[in-house]
């Protein structure tokens, strides 16, 4: 059944005209998260980067942590302008599952990469995520991931306040839009954790799989890191650079 889909597919790529953008669709790296990753960190195709955020009324995203996100995108990319928008939007829910994260999406989005700009979306919503109460945050598609406010505020502990938790959060997100740890490439370095693909096994990596989970303050001593470490950093240098 697969090998006949994928021979479809193929033969409406090689239609012209009115299926262009179906192919588009078809072959878009915005499907699977990791994939835009040469198209985020490079600037030979989008040489800059927007960040498009939709929040639940009243939970707006943290200064600080869009700061810090605007930040870590300059360490490690090639982009030479990095903008960010906001705007708010009702919901009577508390609970969401993944189909209502990706619909909340296509209805309050506006804007996609084109031209010269790439364009990354995050979502902010109340509540909770349907499928594991415990996650602060979770990226679905090869551009767009979500945060749970709420979430991180309950994750807050000691002296560590909401506001570290989701710099932490945000900047590990993206880390999966980039592919970390192994999405789609194979790390020379010896940092996944086994026990959690794609998660660093460095508690110092902003990648460290507890990052994302409400186990944060079980997990780490101390504040949560908000850094790619050097194996990060080089794995980032390495697909930039297309050699990986």
């Amino acid at each position: 059944m697969r090998v006949f889909s994928a021979v479809i597919i193929m033969s409406l790529l090689l239609v012209s005209g009115c299926l262009d953008s179906l192919k588009d669709q078809i072959v878009s790296c915005e499907n699977i998260t990791g994939d835009c990753k040469y198209e985020i960190l490079q600037d030979n195709v989008y040489s800059k980067l927007h960040i498009e955020i939709n929040y639940v009324t009243d939970n707006s995203p943290d200064s600080d942590a869009i700061d810090i996100l605007k930040k870590r995108i300059k360490e490690v990319s090639d982009k030479t302008s990095i903008t960010v928008s906001q705007s708010a939007f009702g919901s009577t829910d508390n609970s969401y599952s993944l189909e209502e994260i990706v619909n909340i999406e296509k209805n309050e989005r506006e804007r996609f990469k084109s031209g010269d700009t790439f364009v990354i979306h995050i979502l902010y919503l109340n509540g909770e995520y349907q499928d594991n109460d415990k996650t602060l945050g979770l990226a679905y598609t090869g551009s767009s991931f979500v945060l749970f406010k709420e979430k991180i505020e309950d994750a807050s502990f000691l002296l560590i306040s909401p506001t570290d938790i989701e710099k932490s959060v945000i900047v590990h997100e993206f880390g999966h839009l980039l592919g970390l740890i192994n999405n789609g490439y194979k790390s020379p370095h010896d940092h996944e954790d086994s026990q959690h693909p794609n998660h660093s096994n460095n508690e110092e990596s902003v990648m460290y799989w507890a990052i994302e989970s409400q186990d944060i303050g079980n997990q780490l001593d101390g504040e949560p890191p908000n850094e790619f470490d050097a194996d990060d950093i080089d794995d980032l240098r390495l697909i930039k650079e297309g050699n990986l």
